[in-house]
């Protein structure tokens, strides 16, 4: 940079990154001191609809007509996030391949072969 005052702002948090558990601390703070979605969105740089998903996620279910309201938990919410992180991966698609590669995982993964001898047994 050429200029002596520069006055960009660096955000502390990335577009596009998963929340950490302080910024789940902070919107439970936030929202206890009555702050819209837009404006807690943008104190922790985020999107106002990533707030609502965060809100949705940490907020308990209401057991029964009578009973409170269930509030917003950042511990809930972590918890929620890590247990949806968890089963989110792509499985495999093996079993739709080619018969081979199906025969060479097998002996790959059931009777520990390398992939050489599978191929070397294939010949």
């Amino acid at each position: 940079m050429d200029q002596l005052n520069f006055t960009t702002i660096t955000p502390d948090r990335e577009r596009g990154q998963h929340l950490r558990f302080e910024e789940r601390c902070s919107i439970k703070i936030f929202k206890k001191l009555g702050y819209s979605l837009r404006k807690i969105a943008q104190q922790i740089n985020c999107s106002p609809s990533t707030v609502m998903y965060e809100l949705r996620r940490g907020t308990g279910i209401r057991k029964g007509n009578r009973g409170r309201f269930p509030q917003y938990s950042a511990r809930r919410g972590q918890r929620n996030y890590e247990i949806n992180r968890s089963r989110c991966h792509k499985s495999h698609k093996i079993a739709d391949s080619d018969p081979f590669l199906q025969w060479m995982y097998g002996k790959v993964n059931n009777y520990k072969w390398s992939l050489d001898s599978c191929v070397g047994y294939a010949k």
